[in-house]
């Protein structure tokens, strides 16, 4: 009959183990960009369009630029190349001018207006309400209220999602 190991040199293998994939975890983190666009590779060159429409003045570096009044973002490289642009609907209030960056995210909560949303990133405040991007997943409830989001369509907001991870600079303009 064969004698399998004790109890104890079990948890002895296991935690060998264990921290030898903590070893590699943090020598592959040391190695790795935090996010692959701020080195200036485009994960999806198919939907790069060089620097199409960007606004003047709109920073410099990886980021995400909000035009208010355009209705448009722009998902910039640390290359200075546009990755996606495309429109949104902008929320109310609007977001303070100039430069800011993404602190909370969200993959699925409730809209200021009710509706249900995905792929939730804020990076804005004005008074205590939180103004970030958001994609809608369904139709807004009746007699919804107006909300501080600005919405993007799903697709847009996946993108967006990969792309502005916590401490992306977001350059908002008029």
């Amino acid at each position: 009959m064969p004698r399998f190991a004790s109890g104890t040199v079990v948890a002895g293998i296991v935690t060998a183990a264990l921290a030898g994939v903590t070893v590699l975890t943090a020598q592959a983190a040391d190695t790795a960009p935090a996010n692959p666009y701020a080195a200036g590779h485009a994960a999806d060159a198919a939907g790069a369009c060089g620097h199409a429409g960007l606004p003047a003045d709109c920073g410099s570096g990886m980021r995400v630029v909000y035009s208010i009044t355009g209705h448009r973002v722009w998902l910039v490289t640390g290359a200075e190349r546009v990755l996606r642009a495309y429109p949104v609907a902008g929320g109310d209030p609007a977001p303070p001018l100039g430069t800011h960056e993404v602190f909370a995210r969200g993959a699925r909560s409730s809209g200021g207006d009710g509706a249900p949303v995905e792929h939730v990133v804020l990076f804005a405040q004005s008074g205590d309400t939180n103004i970030g991007f958001s994609a809608a997943v369904g139709a807004a409830k009746a007699g919804a209220r107006p909300t501080p989001a600005i919405r993007e369509s799903r697709a847009d907001g996946d993108a967006l999602w990969q792309f502005a991870t916590v401490g992306t600079t977001v350059e908002v303009v008029p």
